[in-house]
């Protein structure tokens, strides 16, 4: 477990972003590449926002916070597949998403976290107003339990992850 995956994180959303980062196999990501930079930055924002890490479940996991627990999530579902066939690094990296597990593993990894992405729509029905997608760069310094205090985001806990 990540340090920010901890709902009472004192850190700060930046120090956060360093661990996410840093958990990384592959230290030469995406980030250095052709991708429209506020869209995966926004991306690693809800990871650490919402708590996830890394794992494909979680990816899944994330989709439902993006869409109910974010502002602009038709813009983000728009932006995003329109980066997705413009840029070589995000092609190269839905490629080997889909091929390296496979799609029949992929859909037997939403299947597996239907129950916890349940939780996680229930989680977004209580939030006291929605995370900011785009341009969330004045919460950096910002400790992370402060900003899950203020848009009232409750995280999965490692019991309701594994569901």
């Amino acid at each position: 477990m990540l340090e920010f995956q901890k709902q009472d994180c004192s850190l700060t959303l930046q120090e956060g972003l360093d661990i996410y980062y840093n958990a990384f196999e592959d230290q030469e990501s995406i980030l250095r590449g052709d991708t429209k930079t506020d869209l995966i930055f926004g991306h690693d924002c809800t990871h650490i926002i919402f708590g996830l890490g890394l794992s494909l479940k979680e990816e899944a996991i994330l989709d439902t916070y993006a869409i109910f627990g974010c502002k602009d999530s038709l813009k983000l579902l728009t932006i995003a597949v329109g980066q997705i066939f413009r840029s070589k690094e995000l092609m190269t990296l839905y490629k080997k998403l889909f091929f390296e597990p496979g799609i029949k593993e992929l859909i037997n990894i939403v299947r597996s976290s239907k129950k916890s992405k349940n939780i996680a729509r229930m989680n977004t029905k209580k939030m006291k107003k929605k995370w900011i997608y785009f341009n969330p760069e004045s919460y950096l310094s910002h400790k992370i339990k402060d900003i899950r205090d203020e848009f009232g985001i409750s995280i999965l806990s490692q019991h309701e992850l594994s569901l």
